[in-house]
């Protein structure tokens, strides 16, 4: 019996048909630099300004990819800002994170019938949860959840950038299930990798259901295979009470 439902964020809850990374780190440092200048802080130039965030930015990606541990976006603007002897204040910081985040956000899409799906899932008396690979804080991540309304559905939201693990490590999985209160067995996960979410939420013992971002499909399964695949989100109701409720 299935007693709860886990959902990874991007490509599967949010959807993302494409992101051009450099394009969005342009625009973030435009929008963070006009908004430092609405402080009268003391600024270098904005070549300056974005080169070392770049830099920044890139060291700590590919260090977090041979640790296998997310980082957190907020830590690395504090150490940059420092760096360059720009002085904020906290909230400063927060609205500064957001603004890099914000073009992200911008390009998200929800699936059509999505929250009917949540609504009918909670009346249902299933649990719902979030876990994410993410070095966005999740005071950013939470602030966009609101904005497409699906905030209220996921009181339970486990972020790697707030944890030592990220998928596929099982503990990051049952962080989540111990908030919710359920065990592995009686819980589904649904994500779009096969390598960090269907192995990573299979190790940590809960019934796997992949769907495939758009950029992936077609993909072979090679040794993770998931227990049921869907092409759409919405298409989650049908496995979800096949499985028993």
């Amino acid at each position: 019996m299935i007693k709860a439902i886990l959902f990874d964020l991007a490509d599967t809850l949010l959807q993302f048909d494409h992101l051009d990374h450099r394009a969005l780190f342009v625009l973030g440092a435009k929008d963070t630099y006009r908004h430092l200048h609405t402080l009268d802080v003391p600024l270098p130039e904005f070549e300056v300004y974005t080169r070392v965030h770049f830099r920044a930015f890139s060291r700590k990606y590919i260090w977090s990819n041979i640790r296998r541990r997310d980082f957190n976006v907020n830590d690395v603007i504090c150490r940059v800002l420092a760096k360059l002897e720009i002085p904020v204040s906290d909230d400063d910081v927060r609205a500064l994170v957001w603004r890099w985040y914000n073009p992200v956000a911008r390009r998200a899409t929800v699936e059509h019938g999505t929250h009917a799906m949540l609504r009918e899932f909670r009346r249902q008396g299933l649990k719902l949860a979030i876990v994410s690979n993410t070095c966005a804080p999740d005071y950013c991540l939470d602030r966009h959840l609101e904005r497409e309304k699906l905030l209220e559905f996921f009181p339970t939201r486990v972020y790697s950038s707030n944890t030592i693990y990220r998928k596929p490590h099982p503990v990051i999985f049952r962080v989540a299930l111990d908030q919710l209160g359920v065990a592995a067995e009686h819980a589904v996960f649904v994500g779009d990798t096969l390598g960090a979410d269907i192995k990573g939420a299979r190790r940590a013992g809960m019934t796997t259901v992949w769907k495939p971002a758009a950029r992936t499909k077609g993909l072979r399964k090679r040794r993770v295979r998931p227990d049921h695949e869907i092409e759409k989100i919405i298409d989650l109701a049908e496995v979800v009470l096949g499985c028993g409720v």
